[in-house]
């Protein structure tokens, strides 16, 4: 059975789009990530399509700040705060900015690494390198 039983990635913010999801979602629960730009500056759960309608409202103290937004209907309802917790608990606190909690993963699960030193690793450039004409 998956966990995941539908999701949109990425949408562009609109009316039709906010229309889409209810139509398709309902009023299903599942986990939604606001974006601005292509930065996560939120992370939600709840009745995915009410909550996306609430956070889009004029005077919502989170509207002006994203423009994108992905939404995941997820099957087993109690599971739905340990995916949240493991979104939040992956990104760090200044990407997902709106948010005022953090993840809630159970600690005496966490394995901690053998070392905690950093070696010299020569990482690769990730944006391409500007061309001169």
């Amino acid at each position: 059975m998956a966990l995941i039983k539908q999701f949109g990635l990425h949408w562009p913010r609109n009316q039709e789009n906010l229309d889409e999801i209810e139509d398709l979602a309902g009023h299903k629960s599942g986990i939604y990530v606001l974006y601005h730009g292509a930065m996560p500056v939120y992370i939600g759960r709840g009745a995915i399509s009410s909550r996306l309608r609430s956070h889009a409202k004029e005077g919502s103290k989170k509207g002006q700040f994203w423009d994108r937004l992905s939404w995941f209907v997820v099957g087993k309802r109690d599971a739905e705060r340990e995916l949240e917790s493991l979104l939040l608990e992956t990104l760090p606190f200044y990407v997902r900015s709106l948010n005022k909690q953090s993840g809630r993963l159970l600690k005496k699960l966490q394995v901690m690494a053998p070392s905690r030193e950093l070696y010299d690793v020569a990482l690769p450039r990730l944006a391409p390198g500007r061309r001169d004409r």
